[in-house]
């Protein structure tokens, strides 16, 4: 790589990750909007199951399937210097498929109200006609989203990146404003407008630089070609395994639909959390170490991808078992501060709390199967890959049947956060036939110490929250400012590598911020 590319190329990933930051912001900051006008009731949950639904249709009618198989072929032509040809394929694909997505989205329009009632069945009349009718809106932007996929997937081949990064701030930024400007006189409903009204402007951005590129917009539709039978041909496995990978969320949904009022709203909420707290503490370890794996498995260096894991897993366990448990102890005022405030009532908060203690109980087991799963990918075994997921829809549908009936919301929060056990598990049996003595990754001091000085931080935490009920913030804060002292200071007196390792990350991401 020439100096200009790795600027060109560090440039690119600065840009991703400052606005993959501020989506995840203003993503969170629309959450609290959402809690604050419409609480956790059964609006929300007809608005969420509607979402949900449509998203579900999106993952079953090929979308990203199509994309990651497309830019290649666009990348292929492009190098070529065919870029008439590049973009007459570009144009057959969309033309084509996007007639059948206007198909599908005609025959759900119609029979909406009995889709909602196959796939909701426990909801009342009253929240089936409002899941029926938010579906209906909705509709438009399950359309307009698999172009906008498909838009970002050529620009990115045109190594334009910068427009479609900002994508992630453009939607969420549009639905807050539909919410404030409209929640007073069509309530529910703006939420649903906010959306498709995002994913129109997302798309005209995206068409906006597509022009700027040379493409120019005709309407046609080549069934004879034969780029277009082969990327039929490719996406057509794809169809199933995909239609295997939702069975989970279809017996979810079902599941969901018969609990109390909120239920669904509230583990959205509680599931926002986890994801901010995954994203922040999970994601920075899996996205160093899959570039060392990938470069171990191409040497067949597997001792050293056995280290590589090794380290991964302590330092995952290392950031957080404490965290689940501070969090699991704070989980209430965690949730009155984030939540707690206009429509959102004592009710909500507690269901959202309880969802919240579940949900957090599968942080540590997210990660290590992130890592395993990131070690098979590594090793090229993708066949490996897509039966562990299918195997784990199949755990998943068997704990919700089992656990739901007997905890309701809980069961389902339970039952997510035991599915990464699962893979990781399967993950794991798999790469002992690739990774000799695999199992001494589990035989480590650290291990020993990290539950021990867990305990000392935790127990601190736990002993002094009492005395500062008080006050909500200082309930949280301060518990979670001697914890972590405490923590800290454990763990560098115990000479712990992973306390040196997480201060290593934090020390480079500054530097990439700055540097950016």
């Amino acid at each position: 790589m020439s100096k200009n590319e790795f600027q060109h190329t560090a440039k690119n990933a600065g840009i991703i990750g400052i606005t993959a930051s501020l989506g995840a912001v203003f993503g969170f900051a629309l959450q609290l909007l959402v809690a604050y006008y419409y609480g956790a009731g059964h609006q929300t949950d007809a608005f969420f199951m509607a979402q949900s639904t449509s998203d579900l249709l999106s993952k079953m009618l090929m979308g990203g399937s199509v994309t990651a198989i497309f830019i290649p072929l666009f990348i292929d032509r492009l190098t070529k210097n065919n870029k008439q040809g590049a973009w007459d394929l570009a144009l057959n694909i969309t033309n084509t498929i996007g007639v059948i997505y206007i198909i599908l989205i005609a025959v759900v329009f119609f029979f909406s109200t009995q889709f909602v009632q196959l796939i909701a069945p426990g909801f009342d009349a009253e929240t089936t006609k409002l899941t029926s009718q938010l579906l209906q809106i909705l509709l438009p932007s399950f359309f307009f989203l698999f172009m906008v996929e498909f838009a970002t997937s050529m620009l990115q081949s045109l190594k334009h990146f910068g427009l479609p990064a900002l994508l992630r701030i453009v939607a969420p930024s549009i639905s807050i404003i539909c919410i404030i400007a409209f929640v007073h006189s069509i309530g529910i409903y703006a939420l649903a407008v906010g959306v498709v009204v995002g994913s129109i402007v997302q798309l005209g951005l995206l068409v906006w630089g597509l022009l700027k590129e040379g493409m120019q917009y005709r309407f046609f539709v080549r069934l004879k070609d034969p780029a277009l039978r082969s990327l039929f041909h490719l996406v057509y496995p794809f169809i199933f395994s995909v239609i295997a990978t939702q069975g989970a969320g279809l017996v979810y949904r079902v599941l969901v639909s018969g609990l109390e009022e909120g239920s669904l709203s509230a583990l959205k909420f509680a599931e926002k959390i986890t994801q901010l707290i995954t994203i922040i503490f999970i994601n920075s370890v899996t996205l160093v170490i899959y570039p060392l794996l990938s470069e171990k498995a191409s040497l067949l260096d597997t001792a050293g991808m056995r280290t590589t894991i090794g380290r991964s897993m302590r330092l995952i366990v290392f950031t957080t078992l404490p965290l689940i448990i501070t969090v699991a102890i704070l989980r209430h005022p965690i949730v009155d501060v984030i939540y707690h405030h206009g429509s959102f009532t004592d009710t909500d908060a507690n269901l959202t709390s309880l969802a919240l203690l579940y949900l957090v109980l599968g942080l540590t087991t997210t990660g290590i199967s992130s890592v395993l799963g990131h070690a098979i990918l590594a090793l090229k075994q993708t066949r490996t890959a897509v039966a562990v997921t299918i195997a784990s829809q199949v755990v998943a549908m068997a704990l919700f049947a089992l656990l739901v009936p007997r905890m309701g919301v809980a069961g389902l929060a339970f039952a997510s956060s035991l599915v990464p056990l699962s893979s990781a598990f399967l993950y794991y049996l798999y790469l002992t036939k690739s990774i000799s003595g695999l199992y001494y990754i589990f035989k480590h001091v650290a291990y020993v110490k990290i539950m021990i000085i867990t305990a000392i931080a935790c127990t601190a935490v736990w002993a002094i929250r009492p005395f500062l009920a008080f006050n909500t913030v200082t309930e949280i804060v301060v518990p979670l400012v001697v914890g972590i002292a405490i923590y800290s200071m454990c763990a560098y007196a115990w000479k712990l590598e992973e306390m040196h390792e997480v201060i290593d990350i934090i020390i480079s991401k500054i530097h990439k911020q700055k540097t950016v």
